[in-house]
């Protein structure tokens, strides 16, 4: 599994176990799954989409920010973010 921690400026959106994530990286969608190299990069104004363990997807919609993937550990720092209704 892949540990998905997603946080705004105001708050914490996600913190937890997900099979999959997409997101808005600045050259085009980036996909992480788990055992994924290790990887900092900017992102784009769009929506991030996982997977959860149940195969369920979620969206968020963020305005930008920074991701990192270290050790299968997935944090995103927002500039904003708001869920995406299923």
């Amino acid at each position: 599994m892949l540990r998905l921690r997603v946080y705004t400026r105001e708050r914490q959106l996600v913190d937890q176990d997900v099979r999959e994530v997409t997101a808005p990286g600045t050259y085009g969608e980036i996909g992480v799954l788990p055992d994924h190299a290790a990887l900092v990069t900017t992102l784009e104004p769009g929506v991030l989409s996982y997977r959860e363990t149940d195969g369920a997807v979620a969206r968020i919609e963020i305005t930008g920010g920074f991701a990192e993937v270290r050790d299968n550990v997935m944090t995103v720092l927002a500039d904003a973010g708001e869920d995406i209704v299923r």
